[in-house]
């Protein structure tokens, strides 16, 4: 395991110890003493098995795949050591924090041979299955637009930490990669093109733009809106309980704060008719589902849709985003791909 504090301190104290039928960690890597040192406690790892340098991690540990927890900067030289003993990869999302280093990520990881996954959990919490689910059903006919909405009231002791508030573009690679995986998921198809800008006010707490507005088109014709704000003062739509719109050619489905997956059909003399529909919670959820579906892949199953084979996917249109709000101009997602080999 790369990373022992903050986060990667969260699958150790919540994701592993619900998969110690299936996974046992043989070393962890961290430069930080303390935050190792605690997270092997809990893990319960011999002194031999805790390290500070990544490179003796790699050659004295005997394992079958890496926990990539680390900042997105630094997983590019961690997938290197990866790819050079064969080692399964498992990594938190975005892929990295550049679109030249999520491609190098992902040429590693093909060249080598090797299974390389993403923890993109969105696509498996209850709210957002349930919502797939009912376009998968055919009850509304085809997708027309789809419309996301984030939106928070961040200050600096919130939004992960106050050094987000610092890093240029992270809402969007970090934050809105999330979202952006969605537009693709519910789509069925990729993006062709993304449009839209970053701003930021003068009452808010970040450094960095806290606001963005995106217009996109996916492949297959499918219109997508998407709206992100950080200092919403207002109705909020925080992380797992964003605002989704589908409009269909025989009504809409939506869902909203409260996660409550509504459908909506015209009847007679213009009135609306609004059903609920019961969450999917039957199955394992976020990063539950993710990592139990990479252990079945490893163990001879399906590769999941969270490999990096269509992860590159979504992280083309991330930066594509990026670079949009940057240079206002419509990015082509499409060619990006093409010029990368990808298409």
């Amino acid at each position: 395991m790369v990373g022992a504090g903050g986060w990667p301190g969260v699958w150790v104290r919540t994701f592993i110890p619900a998969m110690r039928d299936r996974l046992e960690v043989a070393g962890i890597v961290d430069l930080n003493e303390t935050a190792l040192h605690a997270s092997a406690e809990l893990l319960g790892l011999a002194a031999a098995q805790r390290f500070t340098d990544i490179d003796e991690a790699f050659a004295t540990t005997d394992a079958d795949l890496v926990l990539l927890c680390t900042p997105p900067r630094a997983r590019l030289s961690a997938v290197a050591l990866a790819a050079e003993r064969r080692l399964a990869v498992l990594c938190e999302k975005p892929i990295a924090d550049s679109w030249q280093d999520s491609l190098a990520i992902y040429r590693l990881a093909r060249n080598a041979n090797i299974k390389l996954s993403v923890v993109q959990n969105y696509r498996y919490t209850s709210r957002t299955r349930t919502l797939k689910q009912v376009l998968e059903s055919g009850r509304l006919g085809k997708i027309n637009s789809i419309v996301c909405r984030f939106a928070a009231d961040y200050t600096l002791a919130t939004a992960g930490g106050a050094f987000r508030h610092q890093i240029p573009d992270a809402m969007i690679y970090e934050g809105a990669e999330h979202h952006l995986d969605m537009f693709r998921h519910l789509a069925g198809a990729d993006a062709a093109w993304v449009a839209g800008t970053q701003w930021n006010r003068d009452w808010s707490t970040f450094g960095n733009n806290c606001c963005a507005m995106f217009l996109l088109e996916m492949a297959n014709g499918i219109i997508g809106q998407y709206e992100m704000t950080h200092i919403a003062r207002g109705h909020e739509n925080a992380w797992h309980h964003e605002y989704y719109r589908v409009d269909c050619e025989r009504g809409a489905v939506t869902i909203d704060a409260d996660d409550v997956v509504r459908i909506t059909h015209k009847g007679g003399e213009g009135q609306e008719r609004i059903t609920d529909v019961a969450l999917d919670d039957r199955q394992p959820a976020g990063h539950f589902a993710v990592i139990g579906e990479f252990l079945d892949w490893l163990d001879g199953g399906r590769e999941p849709p969270t490999s990096a084979a269509d992860n590159i996917r979504t992280a083309a249109l991330a930066f594509a985003a990026v670079e949009a709000s940057r240079s206002h101009r419509v990015i082509d997602v499409r060619a990006m791909l093409e010029e990368a080999g990808i298409a």
